[in-house]
Order: C-alpha cells, then sequence, then structure tokens
C-alpha cells in the first residue's frame, strides 16, 4: 500500500496531537497571528486592554491634571446627571456605539463588551488611587500622566491586535468619515474638539493633561499596537518552537 495508507510514526505523532500545547502551538504558528489567535487568547487581549485604559484613565483623574477628550465629556455628564462614573461612562460610550451603527458601522463584540469591563475598573481604581494625596508637584504630576497616557497605548494596542471590534470614538469617526467623504484622521480631530468644548462648556475636568493626552495619545496607541503585535507574534513563535520541539523528542524516543 502507499505511504498515505501507511503514515509513518512522525505523521502519526503530528496528528495525535498528545500535548495541548503542542495542538496549540500547530495551529497558532500558521498564518498572521492576529487571524490565527485562539478566541481565548483574543478575548484575554481584550479584557487586558480594557482594565490596562481604565487604570490609565483613572490615574489622569488622579492627577487632577485633566482626563483626554472623551473623558472629560464623560466626567462632564456625571456632574451634570449626578450618575455613579461607571454608569456615565455606559451612558456616554453607548450614545457613540448607537450613533455609529445608526451612520453604518455595526459594532463587533469587543465594541460592545469593553465599556463594561472599563467602567467599574474605572471606578473602582480611581476609588482606590483617591485613598492617597495626589502628589502636589506639577512636574510628578505630569510624568505620572505621560506615564497613564503610555498606558492607555498599550491597552488601545491590545484592543486593536484582539481583532474583536474597535473603540467607540474610534467606531464613530469611522462611520462619520465615510458619511462625509473626509479621512478619519481630519474627523477624529473634530470629535475630540467637540467633546472638549462641550465638556467644559458642561464643567468637564479639563486641564493641562487633557492638553498632552490629546497630542500624545495617538503617537501612543501607534506605539503600543506596535509592542503587543510583536509580544504576540514572539508569542506564537515560541508555541510553534515548542511544538516542533515536542515532535522531534517524541520522534527520538519512538
Amino acid at each position: 500500500m502507499s505511504n498515505e495508507q501507511h503514515p509513518t510514526i512522525g505523521q502519526r505523532l503530528r496528528r495525535r496531537a498528545w500535548s495541548r500545547a503542542g495542538a496549540v502551538a500547530a495551529v497558532v504558528s500558521k498564518g498572521p497571528p492576529r487571524r490565527v489567535l485562539a478566541y481565548s487568547t483574543r478575548l484575554l487581549l481584550l479584557v487586558a486592554g480594557s482594565f490596562l485604559i481604565a487604570a490609565s484613565v483613572a490615574v489622569t483623574l488622579w492627577t487632577d491634571l485633566g482626563p483626554g477628550p472623551l473623558d472629560v465629556f464623560i466626567g462632564a455628564i456625571q456632574a451634570r446627571t449626578g450618575l455613579p462614573l461607571t454608569v456615565a461612562v455606559w451612558v456616554t460610550v453607548g450614545s457613540l456605539i448607537l450613533g455609529a451603527w445608526a451612520l453604518g458601522r455595526r459594532p463587533g463584540f469587543g465594541t460592545l463588551l469593553s465599556p463594561f469591563l472599563i467602567g467599574p475598573a474605572l471606578q473602582s481604581v480611581l476609588a482606590a488611587l483617591e485613598m492617597f494625596e495626589a502628589p502636589t508637584s506639577l512636574i510628578v504630576r505630569i510624568i505620572f500622566q505621560l506615564v497613564a497616557i503610555g498606558g492607555i497605548g498599550i491597552g488601545a494596542g491590545a484592543l486593536i491586535v484582539s481583532g474583536l471590534g474597535a473603540g467607540s470614538g474610534e467606531l464613530l469617526a469611522s462611520a462619520a468619515s465615510d458619511r462625509v467623504g473626509h479621512p478619519e484622521s481630519l474627523v477624529r480631530p473634530m470629535f475630540e474638539a467637540t467633546w472638549i468644548i462641550a465638556g467644559v462648556a458642561l464643567g468637564g475636568p479639563a486641564g493641562l493633561g487633557t492638553v498632552l493626552v490629546a497630542v500624545f495619545v495617538g503617537p501612543s496607541v501607534a506605539k503600543g499596537y506596535g509592542l503587543v503585535d510583536r509580544f504576540v507574534a514572539r508569542s506564537v513563535q515560541t508555541l510553534a518552537n515548542t511544538h516542533e520541539a515536542i515532535i522531534a523528542r517524541e520522534l527520538q524516543h519512538a
């Protein structure tokens, strides 16, 4: 009979996939990492990214220098309505998602889930931070703000690499860009300026930190995406190498 009817020991070992690590590695080592990540891994990236964003935004609120543009507006909604911070996040972000959906951009699973992770985490971390006095030195507060912006970038990078859906702000900007026919790079700053102006008018917590976030968060997200993407790619390669090592060792002892 042919070799296809009598597979070699190596072929049988590969088909058997006795090691869970080896089996996973065999799957994720093929194709672009973003497309072949196990769903649980993508979900882990989404959860980790959401919590990192929440913790970082909490730091920007704690320093009292001012959070990012959308968070200024969320703070204004909270101040005006008396809603808990978590609910204010859900109401604001939910409105953006509905607006984007109405303009033709359907939210992904991650777009819908992330606010439910960020809202409670943001309120919890901020409550923990407020047990301590914020630094009085402006330089130290700026350093904390810049570190937080870096955290937002890495968290957003994890959300992007997960591939489970864009953030609410990005989704709305993309939808509006499609409708008006202008690049998203021009539409997004207009939305951010609107959030700041409306937030300040309603009593939102804008300040120097808001300017820092507006200036540096774009490059931070690009850098964070690159870091997370490379980390995932290295992890996939490590799993692939592990799989090959397992097969080689089994062949030696076969």
